[in-house]
C-alpha cells in the first residue's frame, strides 16, 4: 500500500497573543523528513516539494502553519479570500 506523509515548517517563536512570529527554514523541514525516513523501515518512492494552505489536517496542536516564513509561500486567492501557502516536503512510501 502506498501511503504519503507531509512535513510543514514549525513554529519556533510566538508573537503576541501567541500568534507565530518565526518558522523553520525550509532546509530544517528537509532535514526533518530525511530523519523520519532513516528512522522507519519504509521504502521511499518519491519525495517532493508541495505548496499547502495555512492549515494541514493533523497538525491542530498549532505547531505547525505559515503566515511569514524564510521557505517560499504565495497566496491564493479563493472566492474573494486570501489564502496563506506554504512550502512543505511530501513523501510517498510503501511500509
Amino acid at each position: 500500500m502506498i501511503k504519503c506523509k507531509d512535513f510543514a515548517p514549525r513554529i519556533t517563536e510566538r508573537g503576541p497573543f501567541d500568534g507565530a512570529s518565526d518558522y523553520e527554514s525550509f532546509s530544517e523541514v528537509v532535514s526533518t523528513a530525511n530523519q523520519w525516513i532513516e528512522s522507519r523501515t519504509i521504502q521511499a518512492i518519491n519525495v517532493e516539494t508541495v505548496v499547502l494552505p495555512d492549515r494541514i489536517e493533523g497538525t491542530s496542536d498549532g505547531d505547525y502553519g505559515l503566515t511569514v516564513s524564510n521557505s517560499f509561500h504565495p497566496v491564493m486567492i479563493s472566492q474573494g479570500l486570501t489564502i496563506n501557502c506554504f512550502q512543505c516536503v511530501r513523501v510517498w512510501y510503501r511500509e
